[in-house]
């Protein structure tokens, strides 16, 4: 897993991107648009983008009929881009970027994550209100000395609203304050420090809520498997991809379990929200990188049948696909980082490639039918 001053350095170095990426004009003012201005960057279709289970960054354009995918490498030594430049510094951005969004277009605005460390994505209120409740059961449960097992969101909710818990609550919060330092009836400083916390947890209930779907993918394992009937063959392989995803479920759900742990100290948490405000963007970002490879999967939830079907068949092939060079040998998404993208070690065989978008893909280019 990523340290946390990973996560800070991630930041500041995109800030410091940004402001390099920004006019000679203008010294020192960070762009927030991927505002390129090499001709390649006008082509048709083109865009930054992860390919492969590896998530190799890419660059995409399209000529004619076909698209061309060309390493970041190749395309800064191809088509001149000095690292120094312009250009040069916001594909280090775009690069980046892609830990944050599917994929980057020329023109698109450039990740909060690497501005400010925010979001690029928005809760609901519904989010917010489950954090908060969460920080108030962790808050009782300190107060009381005993822990509130307690994680269903309406179970929660349902807790709170009982008089006498509403009551202890408020307590609560006058022994908080006195433990942050502060008179027992000003409790303002309290509330303002949970409401901080609370902004920083809302996206990890949004991302649980999310995540609560995968397991349905294994309802609908367990569904088809009912109609192999006397397939052997056909089990055992049913078998492996559920096998597979059990391992993927297991490796989210230690991630909340971390994230739950790091905030059940709740005056340690209060005392210190700076550093767990780092902590638990770390872990959004890393929870929400391993989410967008799961999206399709969960969008196509509805398509799922309980019978073979073409469409089933096309489904359970994808998720192998995505599960196997993921899960099969007990690696995890979480820990992987990214790879390094510097400069190319050796150059790249191939013919040389004239400057126009419209000309043949170059070398260390792959080319494919759209």
């Amino acid at each position: 897993m990523v340290d946390v001053n990973d996560s800070d350095s991630t930041a500041a170095n995109g800030t410091d991107a940004a402001r390099a990426a920004g006019s000679g004009d203008e010294p020192g003012l960070a762009v927030t648009h991927f505002n390129f201005t090499h001709r390649v960057f006008q082509a048709p279709g083109a865009r930054f983008l992860s390919k492969g289970h590896a998530h190799v960054p890419t660059f995409r354009v399209e000529m004619g009929d076909i698209e061309a995918l060309i390493e970041i490498d190749v395309l800064r030594k191809e088509f001149g881009i000095k690292p120094e430049s312009p250009d040069g510094k916001l594909v280090d951005l775009a690069v980046a970027g892609l830990r944050y969004v599917v994929d980057i277009k020329p023109g698109d605005s450039i990740p909060s994550e690497l501005l400010s460390g925010k979001a690029s994505w928005t809760v609901s209120p519904k989010h917010k209100k489950i954090a908060e409740q969460r920080l108030q059961v962790q808050l009782l449960s300190w107060v009381s000395g005993k822990e509130m097992l307690l994680t269903d969101p309406g179970e929660i909710a349902m807790f709170l609203q009982q008089l006498e818990n509403r009551e202890k609550l408020r307590n609560a919060f006058r022994d908080a304050a006195v433990a942050l330092g502060h008179a027992p009836d000003n409790t303002e400083p309290v509330i303002v420090q949970v409401e901080l916390l609370a902004r920083e947890l809302c996206y990890i209930e949004a991302l649980r809520d999310r995540y609560s779907l995968i397991p349905k993918i294994g309802e609908k394992l367990v569904a088809l498997g009912k109609s192999y009937g006397n397939d052997r063959n056909g089990k055992m392989e049913l078998n492996r991809i559920h096998g597979l995803l059990q391992t993927g479920i297991e490796e989210y759900t230690a991630a909340f379990t971390e994230v739950d742990a790091q905030t059940s100290e709740i005056i340690s948490a209060l005392k210190s929200i700076d550093r767990q405000a780092r902590y638990i963007r770390e872990k959004r970002d890393a929870l929400h990188f391993l989410m967008m490879q799961w999206d399709s999967h969960v969008n196509n939830l509805d398509k799922w049948q309980a019978r073979r079907t073409p469409e089933t068949e096309k489904l359970l092939s994808a998720l192998y696909r995505f599960l196997a060079p993921r899960y099969s040998a007990g690696r995890s998404i979480l820990k992987r980082k990214a790879a390094p993208q510097g400069p190319a070690s050796k150059d790249k065989a191939g013919a040389k490639t004239p400057a126009a978008p419209q000309s043949p893909a170059p070398a260390g280019a792959r080319v494919t039918a759209s």
